[in-house]
């Protein structure tokens, strides 16, 4: 794969010989370390410690253009995939579902195109899978429930179109959701409401239309809520009054026709300091909807 790409292996681990060694298999991190763009980690448990495989491969940031090449099919006890930050092109390939042990699937701001495989859904033990800014066609394949162990989702300016499945509300264990800047249409589902773990969610610049599900309400784990370029009915402002864990609140464009007054903010005050107001809201943003202030 390095040869097909251009890259040369990292002096750290020995391609010549055993590549699971050195960096590959001692503590350094590759991973959260961005400085260390590229590398491998092995785990050498396997058959009672006479076999290692490779589980983790990282190309980031270096520039890489081609296709994601046939061989990767091949490192088939991969649990963490990053390949974000290249210049990838052509469409995923199927054969990403045979990697049925990935845990993190990181693709993000590369060139990919065409409609999203339905083999991903094999990918059972997802817990993040981060596709953004790309240039895929297309919805979100309806097979996105059987990642039922996904956590963080990031599907923001990729390309994606059509209603979001009705699949997706069987991902409870859901915490983050990047949809931003598609081209996804219909009514914002009511379901998002029950996705109660949800901390993070931003759904702006799509085709949305209104008005905010009520359900939201529900989401009171919430501590990032972006919401814009509704169309359609118009909104009130009642489903963020429980809402106390929110930092930031984008309502952009939003069709919000309420008063300020109808949602108490002094339940989102969390201590007072030499006289001072400090609350978890610390970001506010409303233009572009019809509200009265009469606080």
């Amino acid at each position: 794969m390095f040869s097909r790409w251009g890259l040369r292996a990292s002096t750290a681990w020995n391609i010549s010989g055993e590549p699971c060694s050195g960096a590959a298999v001692d503590d350094t991190d590759i991973d959260s370390d961005n400085k260390l763009k590229l590398g491998i980690k092995c785990v050498c448990s396997y058959n009672v410690s006479t076999v290692c495989h490779i589980t983790q491969l990282k190309v980031y940031a270096l520039d890489v253009v081609g296709q994601i090449p046939a061989e990767l099919q091949n490192l088939t006890y991969l649990t963490n995939l990053n390949l974000a930050q290249n210049y990838l092109a052509g469409s995923l390939p199927a054969f990403l579902g045979k990697l049925t042990r990935l845990q993190y699937l990181t693709l993000g701001t590369n060139a990919l195109t065409g409609v999203l495989p339905r083999e991903l859904g094999n990918l059972e033990n997802l817990v993040a899978m981060a596709i953004s800014t790309n240039k895929f066609v297309g919805p979100l394949p309806e097979v996105v429930e059987n990642l039922s162990n996904l956590e963080q989702l990031y599907i923001d300016s990729c390309g994606l179109s059509g209603e979001l499945p009705s699949t997706f509300s069987k991902l409870k264990n859901l915490k983050v959701l990047w949809a931003s800047d598609n081209e996804f249409t219909g009514k914002i589902p009511d379901y998002i409401g029950s996705l109660s773990n949800l901390t993070d969610l931003r759904l702006h610049g799509n085709n949305f239309d209104g008005p905010i599900p009520p359900g939201f309400s529900n989401l009171i784990n919430l501590a990032n809520l972006r919401i814009g370029d509704l169309t359609g009915e118009v909104s009130s402002l009642a489903f963020v009054a429980n809402m106390t864990s929110l930092s930031t609140l984008v309502l952009r464009n939003s069709r919000i026709s309420d008063n300020l007054a109808s949602v108490d903010f002094s339940k989102f005050l969390t201590s007072i300091i030499c006289k001072q107001f400090w609350t978890k809201l610390t970001s506010l943003t409303l233009p572009r909807n019809c509200l009265e202030s009469t606080l």
